[in-house]
């Protein structure tokens, strides 16, 4: 998560008087620096190898082929939900501009993940994502796990029409003819007379969760990097950088391993980074984040959140050695300026005059947002196609054989009244088992699924299913999620799902695939959900055995506790979080099945008491 730092005008007036005096912060003034420290950069000053050199680097990962803005999400804003039009790559462009002409020396980097999670991509398969790039002026991309999911023929593809490299150090492309000399391991950019080094790394993980093909193989990331770290300095560069799509987790153990990295901006956990968690975020860490080599060199860790909300800012001060003696942070959330609330009814209502000045006023003493205008340019550019995406919602993707009904909790339609659904919803549990599907597709191995009802948004009736059912279906945008959990963690998650529907929260019920139980809804809280089976591979039922680790796939808002899943997020064994958009894994689901049937069971049996 990113750091939203608040400027000091006192502590940076103090800090250029420090440079421009030519003194130099020792290793424990940074070693114990607060992370909200900030340094002041000269966007004029000039650079002479071997003498201190400010460096700007601006950054993106897992933009996830959101090109447009995300409408309705929700922050806090002196402590009220607010509703906000967030991010687009037309608002992203904007302040890039803005950035560049700031500063002498600056950089672009995507650390990957362009590409799969809306229909820009399942239209366009990528050409309207770098598109984008190329006139953003992106100077390096790594390559993430998502671009290969097509395959190496459409990677290469994209390749071609790039203005910018794409970087894998540990992709080995020596067996696939299609990608040799279209993948590098890094590259060099002078700057102001200085030469700095950018080494791409891409998760292993590809391997098992893309499709990258028989032919293209994943290095171990470490001894990697060390060599090529290794021929940089051979080749006189001291300032390097790993651009990389490992994960936030995964960066720290690369920077705690391996000596000779400056910074890390990294990509792939879609990690907000930063201190200030009043916006009703969820914050990973401190932007930076600061790790020890194992020299005892200072590395730095940037990540810029996802869906193209932010675009993380760095600027750096390396010292005549190469080494960071300073850094100011300015990673900002770009928003819209249509701001919704709810009213005393509890309807959203859109803010004019004096709330709407209030409003904005709030946004501008916050650091790490602003109300950024979009760029007509990169607007322009978006617009022919996302009129094409609008068209693609009337294209037929599957039939659905007969109407399908939806409910929440089984007996009950979503008013409470008596519905003629006794074991529930029909369509949930297809969801449910669209996520099993897209998991497994990707060598995931999960066991069972569950969603949540209130994820699910209508029924489905006879006939032609459309694109557009589809994203009224699943609107939310949430992603594929792969936990590791305990049979009694997985118990203990329907009980909650169970127990907060019973009281008040019926979108919480769970529908599952590959599992079934029995419901008492009249039994004691802990005791509802009794009998539970999980089908294994051989498609027979077997007694939940509380002690064994399931794979299980739900979304991404179930992960992070919505709907009080508490043991969903809390869990501490593995998790992985695939980026599959849900309305897009239907769509694939649906397509593959080309009928959508009834199913035999909702995995779910009422017992009466």
């Amino acid at each position: 998560m990113i750091m939203l730092v608040r400027r000091l005008s006192l502590l940076v007036v103090c800090l250029v008087s420090v440079f421009f005096l030519g003194c130099q912060l020792s290793s424990s003034s940074l070693e114990n620096a607060s992370p909200t420290l900030t340094s002041s950069f000269s966007g004029g000053e000039a650079s002479l190898p071997g003498s201190r050199f400010p460096l700007t680097i601006m950054h993106l990962n897992d933009t996830h082929s959101h090109l447009t803005s995300l409408e309705d999400q929700s922050i806090l804003l002196d402590g009220v939900k607010t509703s906000v039009d967030m991010g687009g790559l037309a608002r992203i462009r904007t302040r890039v501009e803005q950035i560049r002409s700031q500063h002498a020396h600056t950089l672009l980097l995507h650390a990957g993940d362009a590409v799969q999670g809306t229909l820009f991509f399942t239209r366009y398969q990528g050409d309207a994502d770098v598109a984008a790039l190329n006139l953003l002026g992106v100077d390096a991309m790594a390559v993430g796990n998502h671009e290969f999911d097509k395959g190496p023929q459409l990677l290469a593809r994209w390749a071609d029409k790039a203005d910018f490299p794409l970087l894998g150090a540990n992709v080995d492309v020596s067996g696939e003819p299609r990608l040799q000399g279209k993948i590098r391991p890094y590259v060099i950019k002078t700057l102001g007379g200085h030469q700095v080094g950018i080494i791409g790394l891409t998760t292993p993980e590809t391997a098992f969760v893309s499709s990258p093909g028989e032919t293209v193989q994943f290095d171990d990331v470490a001894a990697t990097a060390r060599n090529m770290i290794t021929e940089l300095k051979g080749q006189g560069v001291n300032k390097i950088i790993a651009l990389t799509h490992l994960g936030y987790e995964q960066d720290m153990a690369l920077a705690r391993g391996v000596d000779g990295i400056d910074l890390i901006v990294g990509g792939h956990s879609h990690s907000l980074l930063g201190e200030n968690r009043d916006l009703g975020m969820t914050v990973d860490g401190p932007y930076p984040t600061r790790v020890t080599s194992p020299d005892g060199s200072p590395v730095y860790i940037v990540q810029a959140w996802a869906k193209a909300r932010e675009l993380g800012t760095l600027g750096v001060k390396f010292n005549g050695e190469g080494v960071i003696e300073a850094w100011e942070a300015d990673p900002v959330i770009v928003l819209g300026d249509r701001f919704k609330r709810k009213d005393g009814s509890g309807k959203k209502i859109m803010m004019t005059g004096k709330a709407h000045k209030m409003i904005l006023d709030a946004i501008n003493d916050t650091a790490g947002m602003a109300v950024v205008e979009p760029d007509q340019t990169m607007a322009a550019l978006i617009a022919p196609y996302a009129e094409g995406v609008k068209e693609m919602a009337t294209e037929v993707v599957a039939r659905v054989a007969e109407d399908l009904d939806h409910v929440r909790v089984p007996g009950f339609d979503r008013y409470g009244k008596r519905d003629d659904c006794p074991n529930g919803s029909l369509v949930a549990p297809l969801v449910a088992d669209s996520l099993l599907w897209k998991a497994n597709a990707h060598g995931l191995r999960a066991d069972l699924a569950l969603q949540n009802a209130g994820g699910v948004r209508t029924s489905l009736h006879e006939g032609g299913l459309t694109v557009g059912h589809v994203y009224t279906l699943l609107p939310f945008g949430n992603t594929l999620v792969v936990l590791e959990l305990s049979g009694r963690e997985v118990h203990l998650a329907i009980e909650q799902g169970v127990d907060a529907a019973l009281h008040g929260n019926a979108g919480a019920f769970p529908y599952p695939s590959h599992a079934r139980f029995l419901l008492h809804p009249g039994a004691s809280k802990g005791s509802r959900v009794t009998d539970m089976e999980i089908r294994d591979a051989d498609g027979v039922w077997q007694p939940l055995d509380a002690d064994r680790i399931y794979r299980v796939a739900v979304n991404s808002y179930m992960a992070r506790g919505g709907d009080r899943y508490h043991v969903l997020e809390q869990s501490v064994k593995k998790r992985y979080d695939t980026g599959f958009v849900d309305a897009q894994t239907f769509l694939e689901y649906a397509a593959h099945r080309n009928i959508l049937h009834r199913p035999e069971q909702t995995g779910i049996r009422v017992v009466s008491e």
